[in-house]
């Protein structure tokens, strides 16, 4: 078919079935973007509609087409991260083309400098995560954007672990320079792959939601995409400095990017260094360097070949959370456990060391005027690690450990224990020396060393050790999206991806502790067998009784690998009153385990590759906008995905065997969403409702529990244990609020809300496995329906108040409310068992009365108090000949309120014959006090 009578013939079709659109205006836009400092036009700016989004090219022109309805006006945003957002009016007044002749873009050197490593937003972990990676959940602020509800919940909201619409990080996907970056194991976008780099980090597009989306089919938070090609950065030498009292004191950064040159090459190098001996909370530290090295070349007007490699090693001490017995014998609510004096200096013993550079190759075809077609390549590698201290045949060294508290002693110690840790910081932290002199006078001989017979090696054998828990990854992704306009009215995108991972999870020494070796055996093993020597006890029978020095890996060795496919399509419509689309994906993930070592308790099914876990994954969207006039929007999205479930959520004890959860199969959810959109020359706003269901979720926990094995006469003792809970179903449902008024020139006031009721809607199946025989103790339900999904605020409000003066300089200040924060539960605490006071009960006297006092503190979920912050922020710009100088100042929490609680979780434990919840209290989370965030940055 003739191109000109195919077009002809879909704008028929369109107009037959959406005959509303026949008596709507088409405006023909164009235009020049300039760089307000140097007159260059500027590429890859955003000309913004409330549904639609254009860009400039490369010498900073614009021409696109827009439907105005019936209105007499249309609102365009013209945006570039690093300038100051503008506004245009479109009136074309019976005119089918308007001009909006040069526009310049002035530099905006205020909150958008401050991202994510400024506001250091707090990670939230359970319980179980403390023996983990530690990157759960982590707050993203490069998703910051125009809109006003999305900027606060980026800015205002962030450092509380405020999650969007209560998703977790898996459901934000995230694409840098044109690659996948989510991790395929966890879901989890890699945010701090390029901390440190803000300089050349800002561009990028989001969508959220179920909007559609170029850069792929998207999950249910929406798509994150960076594009840091050199040539996307403007030609600039910028070099800062920033000091600040949160996670790191001093920053020092540099950044030099040439530009498209005449030649079509385009150069960005940007380094940085953050440190700090201490940071806010006692005993953390913080040591991290960043690198940059993008490099463009415009092989043709169609062609363009970039290549993009960055790391940011980093060493940071961590601190613990608490409860609130410690916090108030420590006087403080940031006490940390982690850390202990030796030979008078503070020392960590939980660092976590961090280091995996990412090179991407990406090519950019112009096939047509109206199509592109993206190809990229991408892959990653190295080291992420945490150190913890480990024992053998020694009593447990953590300062905080509960049988030692005040509240656990019945004795009247209890009042003598309670003043010395009063009034003794040391014996609140850990005692090193303590460590070492154990270790030393520790002299033992092991016979039949590395299991070779006859050899003997005596020595002293540590009792405590620091190990590091290694997380290392390596990712190989590629992505090839293609982008046509078809008509005037359409257009399609779609691509195809593979991301093939390999995540090798092990433990090495790190410390010795001046001993001389360690032992690799399975120290809970040795609770069953009391044999000594014998292969059950063994962490690799290949090499029995395994003398470790320092660097050696012991203990669990495996790597879990995953292979994922996907495909997507998508097509748009836009028409005069309506815009509409649809998109659909298809894809598999395979993982499975592979065994480094042959562990003595499962010497079958323990070493070398498991089956295979294959599932088909699809997903479709689609949505419709009725555009009432140029500033009036109504939108209605709706999506059902099918997902593979994640690997650390498949196997019951990946650290020691292949054995997967029963029934395991893929995860289901239903999504929709709907809302009004107003865009005019004084206000913006948004109001957004919502709805998902996510059904058939896992979790799998493995920690040591105190009563794990019950004996014949009733007694109870410990072990560790594999802790299953399968057909975990959650709710989502909220509504989204935002509005920005420009009440008078230079001055804007915003306010934004975010209400939700975020819940578990089933009663998963809990069972508890003694990790050292595989065997199943126990099956049971736990009554968790309508309980909250933790640790994050439910309903989360800012309202503000900003000027910009025509003199350079800016203010802001907000004050934020956040309130139903719940803490993550016990789900041991939700069963029959909790409330009974036999192990089977007939009889009502048998179980705690239903509704009582005492009824309600074992069963209910546990909410942190409502709060509220005050924050603000302001800068100053200075122009000398042809040098600028900026100052930014940051201070969040300027009422030094340090009562917030901003998440917890209660322990794997529970007082089941007294029924007393105090017995193993709850730990918790406390926002930062009052902190502060100033920088000077140089620009030439």
């Amino acid at each position: 078919m003739h191109k000109a009578t195919k077009r002809g013939f879909i704008r028929l079709l369109l107009l037959l079935f959406f005959p509303l659109g026949a008596f709507a205006q088409e405006v023909q836009v164009n235009g020049q973007i300039l760089d307000a400092q140097t007159g260059k036009g500027l590429s890859g700016v955003e000309i913004r509609l409330p549904t639609l989004t254009f860009f400039s090219n490369d010498e900073g022109f614009v021409d696109f087409k827009a439907n105005i309805g019936q209105s007499t006006q249309l609102v365009i945003t013209i945006f570039k991260s690093g300038f100051q957002e503008k506004q245009v009016t479109v009136e074309p007044q019976g005119r089918n083309r308007v001009n909006l002749g040069t526009l310049k873009l002035e530099s905006r050197e205020g909150r958008d400098a401050l991202s994510a490593e400024e506001f250091v937003p707090v990670v939230t972990l359970s319980e179980n995560d403390l023996d983990s990676d530690g990157d759960q959940n982590v707050s993203g602020l490069l998703t910051a954007s125009n809109d006003v509800f999305v900027s606060a919940a980026s800015f205002q909201f962030s450092f509380t672990n405020f999650r969007m619409r209560g998703y977790d990080g898996q459901h934000n996907e995230l694409f840098f320079n044109g690659i996948p970056i989510n991790d395929v194991e966890t879901g989890f976008p890699g945010w701090n792959l390029w901390s440190g780099l803000n300089d050349v980090v800002r561009s990028r597009t989001a969508s959220v939601g179920l909007a559609p989306n170029a850069n792929g089919f998207g999950g249910l938070g929406g798509i994150t995409a960076l594009d840091v090609r050199a040539s996307h950065h403007r030609p600039q030498l910028r070099v800062s400095y920033a000091a600040s009292n949160r996670a790191y004191r001093n920053r020092v950064m540099a950044t030099y990017s040439t530009g498209l040159t005449a030649s079509g090459w385009a150069f960005t190098v940007s380094a940085s260094r953050r440190w700090a001996q201490e940071g806010y909370i006692d005993g953390t530290f913080y040591d991290a360097n960043a690198y940059f090295i993008g490099v463009e070349k415009k092989l043709n007007d169609n062609h363009f070949l970039s290549f993009t490699a960055l790391g940011s090693p980093v060493q940071r001490g961590r601190s613990a959370p608490a409860t609130k017995e410690m916090y108030d014998l420590a006087g403080s609510n940031y006490y940390n456990s982690f850390w202990g004096y030796q030979n008078g200096e503070k020392r960590n013993a939980r660092v976590q060391n961090t280091h995996q550079p990412l090179a991407v190759l990406r090519h950019d075809w112009q096939i047509q005027e109206k199509t592109r077609l993206t190809t990229a390549i991408g892959y990653q590698t190295g080291r992420n690690g945490t150190t913890a201290l480990d024992w053998y045949e020694a009593r447990d060294p953590r300062p905080n450990y509960y049988r030692r508290l005040p509240s656990y002693i019945e004795s009247d110690q209890a009042v003598e224990v309670e003043k010395l840790l009063r009034e003794n910081e040391s014996l609140r932290q850990i005692d090193w020396n303590y460590l070492y002199n154990v270790n030393r006078a520790n002299t033992l001989t092991v016979n039949n060393a590395n299991g070779i017979p006859g050899n003997s090696v005596t020595g002293k054998r540590s009792q405590y050790v620091i190990e590091e828990r290694r997380f290392d990854r390596s990712l190989l992704s590629f992505n090839s999206n293609i982008e046509s306009s078809i008509s005037d009215l359409a257009k399609v995108s779609g691509g195809v991806s593979y991301q093939q991972q390999s995540n090798h999870n092990f433990k090495t020494i790190n410390d010795l502790l001046g001993g001389d070796f360690y032992l690799d055996i399975d120290k809970f093993a040795e609770f069953i067998d009391t044999t000594g020597g014998g292969s059950f006890i063994q962490n690799d029978i290949n090499t029995p009784n395994r003398i470790l020095k320092k660097g050696d890996q012991f203990g669990w060795d495996y790597t879990n690998e995953h292979r994922r496919y996907n495909s997507w399509a998508q097509m748009e419509f836009y028409l005069p009153k309506f815009d509409l689309f649809v998109s659909g994906s298809v894809g598999n993930t395979t993982f499975w385990r592979r065994g480094n070592v042959t562990n003595g308790k499962f010497p079958e099914n323990s070493g070398g590759d498991a089956p295979k876990q294959s599932f088909l994954e699809w997903a479709g969207k689609a949505g419709l906008t009725f555009k009432a006039d140029g500033r009036n929007y109504f939108m209605l999205n709706a999506a059902y995905m099918v997902q593979a479930p994640q690997v650390r959520n498949a196997y019951v004890s990946p650290r020691t065997r292949d054995q997967v959860l029963p029934g395991l199969s893929t995860e289901n959810i239903t999504s929709i969403e709907g809302g009004y959109l107003l865009r005019s020359p004084y206000l913006k706003g948004r109001l957004v409702g919502y709805y998902t269901q996510i059904k058939n979720q896992n979790r799998i926990n493995n920690f040591y529990l105190d009563n794990a094995l019950i004996e014949d006469d009733g007694t109870a003792s410990g072990g560790f244990v594999n802790y299953t809970m399968s057909g975990i179903n959650t709710q989502h449902a909220g509504i989204e609020f935002g509005l920005e008024w420009a009440f008078s020139p230079g001055w804007k006031a915003s306010t934004a809300l975010a209400a939700g009721q975020y819940i578990y809607t089933s009663r998963p199946t809990i069972g508890v496995y003694l990790d050292n025989l595989a065997s199943k103790l126990r099956e049971d339900v736990a009554y968790i329906k309508n309980f909250y999904v933790p640790n994050m605020p439910q309903t989360a409000g800012t309202i503000g108040v900003s000027y910009n003066s025509p003199k350079f300089w800016f203010a802001n200040i907000n004050f934020n409310y956040f309130d139903d924060i719940y803490l993550d539960f016990n789900p041991d605490r939700r069963t029959v068992t909790a409330v009974a006071y036999v192990a089977t009960p007939e009889f009502s006297n048998q179980v705690v009365e239903p509704g009582s006092p005492l009824w309600k503190t074992i069963i209910e979920q546990e909410k942190a108090p409502a709060a509220y912050t005050l924050d603000l922020f302001g800068g100053k710009s200075w122009k000398i000949r042809d040098i600028y100088l900026y100052l930014n100042v940051g201070v969040n929490n300027i009422l030094d309120k340090k009562d917030f609680i901003t998440g917890g979780f209660e322990q794997y434990r529970f007082d089941y014959g007294g029924k007393d919840v105090n017995r193993f209290p709850s730990n918790y989370f406390y926002s930062y006090g009052r902190n502060y965030f100033v920088s000077l940055a140089l620009r030439l």
